[in-house]
């Protein structure tokens, strides 16, 4: 029964008419279309199968699966990729296939993650989304030959806020590791 809605939440963003309304405005690509893909390939990561254990055996500390996704947010921010995506069947079945597999590995390395792993990972991506945000809003001339300027602002500003939910998740990841040994709260990294 998930899976069937994992793959039905894939299949709507696989219709033209659906894809084609989110990628109009820079602001809905970004901030929504993106972290669709992402939050299904998260949602995917949660079935268990024999094939997605094997990437235990090479994720250790859950370093692959976070690299892998902050490689997918770094090239996603580039303005070029989105334009070429828009204008190319090809790599806009490439970001698709980035962007679930960048949530999937991400959410089956997470459980191997230490705090301070996913903390380093989580508030760098954030950074590197505010900075990207900030550069959108700033910039006085369109950076994406399919998108107009004022949209661009508002990607900024909606790079901004997700920026601020991926960095407060980074800090509540480091949470754990800032209590006191005696503190009754406290939860071991190890556990």
């Amino acid at each position: 029964m998930r899976r069937a809605g994992f793959l039905a939440l894939l299949a709507l963003l696989a219709l033209p008419a659906v894809r084609g309304a989110l990628e109009t405005r820079m602001s809905l690509h970004m901030a929504v279309e993106l972290p669709w893909l992402f939050i299904v390939g998260w949602m995917i990561g949660s079935l268990k199968t024999p094939a997605f254990d094997r990437l235990e055996r090479v994720d250790a500390a859950g370093l692959l699966g976070a690299t892998v996704a902050s490689c997918v947010l770094a090239l996603w921010m580039v303005p070029a990729a989105l334009d070429l995506a828009v204008l190319e069947p090809g790599v806009a079945v490439g970001k698709c296939a980035m962007w679930v597999g960048a949530g999937w590995v991400l959410r089956r390395s997470r459980q191997r993650m230490p705090p301070v792993v996913a903390a380093f990972f989580l508030v760098n991506a954030a950074w590197m989304m505010a900075t990207a945000g900030l550069l959108y809003l700033e910039a006085e001339q369109a950076l994406c030959v399919n998108y107009r300027v004022d949209d661009q602002q508002v990607t900024g500003l909606a790079l901004i806020a997700w920026s601020l939910v991926l960095g407060g998740v980074g800090l509540a990841a480091l949470g754990p590791l800032l209590r006191t040994p005696d503190d009754p709260l406290r939860i071991d990294a190890e556990a």
